[in-house]
């Protein structure tokens, strides 16, 4: 059976904490990837950015709708304004990035792969072994491989 050490990028784009959003969008342009891996100054995973995250930070601010019950005011979805104008003003990569990250083994296999990415609507899963990044799976990697079996 295939494992992501079989079918990873086994260099996946990355870049640092400090890297500034206008290299990243270069980057992204450049290289034609839909996501960059953040890391540390150890190499380190820190996060993910993808392109749904630098078109996010260009999107409009909505505003949060408050209720009124009564004399009280309820104010509705202030987590993601506040979310929503920390990535506005994000100036690194460091302020962009996604840290809740779902990642693999080497020795994951092709099928919990597919399982993982259907069930948690994830298209890219960073390969870990230790503290150290061996690679990156993505949806394209596993079509390919389910292809070819």
């Amino acid at each position: 059976m295939l494992t992501a050490k079989d079918i990873m990028n086994n260099n996946p784009e990355h870049c640092l904490l400090d890297t500034p959003i206008d290299s990243i969008m270069q980057q992204f342009a450049d290289k034609n990837n839909d996501y960059i891996l953040v890391l540390d100054d150890e190499e380190r995973l820190c996060g993910i950015i993808t392109e749904s995250d630098l078109i996010d930070q260009q999107a409009n601010l909505h505003i949060p709708t408050a209720i009124s019950i009564f004399d009280m005011v309820l104010p509705l979805g202030e987590d993601k304004f506040e979310r929503e104008v920390a990535r506005l003003q994000a100036l690194t990569a460091q302020g962009l990035m996604v840290t809740d990250l779902q990642t693999v083994t080497p020795e994951t296999t092709l099928n919990a792969l597919a399982s993982l990415m259907s069930e948690a609507h994830i298209h890219h899963l960073p390969v870990i072994d230790g503290d150290s990044v061996e690679g990156l799976v993505s949806k394209h990697d596993v079509i390919k491989a389910l292809a070819s079996h």
